[in-house]
């Protein structure tokens, strides 16, 4: 009898965690490549209202250095508070108050 080793293998489907999510483009491209969003972490009401709206069963953390112990994850992934860097912003570099969040 043929048997091929792969047929008793179940497939597991990885957990992301997100961090400084913004509106969640990174999340939906996991998501697409067959990841499951199991929280995010966004402080812009707004764009936690946007999170909501296109995960409404999971998790919205508000503030990163308020996260203590969420669910655990296979993938932590996270955008760059990136506001006090950009160009399109006051340029306050590593002295504003969000850049620097990525090294709490």
């Amino acid at each position: 009898m043929n048997t091929n080793e792969n047929d008793h293998k179940t497939e597991r489907i990885l957990r992301v965690g997100s961090t400084f999510s913004g509106v969640g483009g990174a999340d939906l491209g996991l998501e697409r490549a067959g990841f499951q969003l199991a929280w995010t972490c966004e402080w812009d009401e707004w764009k936690r209202s946007v999170l909501n709206a296109h995960w409404p069963d999971v998790p919205h953390y508000t503030d990163i250095r308020d996260l203590i112990d969420p669910p655990a994850v296979d993938l932590l992934c996270g955008g760059f508070p990136c506001q006090d860097l950009s160009v399109a912003g006051k340029r306050r570099g590593f002295d504003g108050e969000r850049s620097v969040l990525a090294f709490e």
